[in-house]
């Protein structure tokens, strides 16, 4: 196994929790919409949708990942400084 550390940087540490039925169910019916869509706005609209929702989700994920990592810390701290 691998340090935590180096899968952190590397990029190969992933705590994405696996898809259950009821979500692989949902994201089936989202695509259907989703090809609706694009028939009705065309490719590029669609395209635009998709390029602005990944830089959102972006944004959001490495909040949380700052977040998650500051949590984590400020535990480890308390940890060590407690009487």
């Amino acid at each position: 196994m691998e340090h935590i550390l180096y899968q952190l940087f590397s990029g190969e540490y992933d705590i994405t929790p696996k898809r259950d039925k009821k979500q692989q169910e949902l994201l089936s019916q989202i695509f259907s919409e989703l090809d609706r869509v694009e028939a009705a706005f065309g490719t590029e609209f669609l395209d635009r949708l998709y390029d602005l929702d990944a830089e959102t989700r972006q944004q959001q994920n490495f909040h949380y990942f700052h977040s998650g990592l500051v949590l984590g810390v400020r535990l480890m701290l308390e940890c060590f400084t407690s009487p």
